[in-house]
């Protein structure tokens, strides 16, 4: 079936993974040296993706802090604390 579906052009969907991961990163750290902060709001007009993957990283965040299963891990939070990521927003 595999063999098949390739012959015809089939294009498998790509994992998000790490690469994903860092590429929204990088953008962070760009957001960060523009607006001096890693506050994004979570609609923010420039980079609406931007917004939601910092909310997803909070309540991954959380997940992790509960012993839930979690895409969060120890080296993404030491990259993020790195850049001063604020894990918890007073509003």
């Amino acid at each position: 079936r595999l063999e098949r579906l390739e012959s015809i052009g089939f294009r498998w969907a790509k994992r998000k993974g790490q690469a994903s991961w860092d590429a929204k990163f990088n953008e962070l750290v760009a957001y960060k040296a523009k607006f001096g902060n890693c506050n994004v709001p979570t609609k923010y007009r420039d980079n609406s993706t931007l917004g939601r993957w910092v909310s997803t990283q909070r309540a991954e965040y959380k997940k992790y802090q509960e012993g839930q299963k979690t895409s969060m891990n120890a080296d993404r939070i030491r990259r993020l604390d790195g850049i001063g990521f604020a894990w918890f927003i007073n509003l």
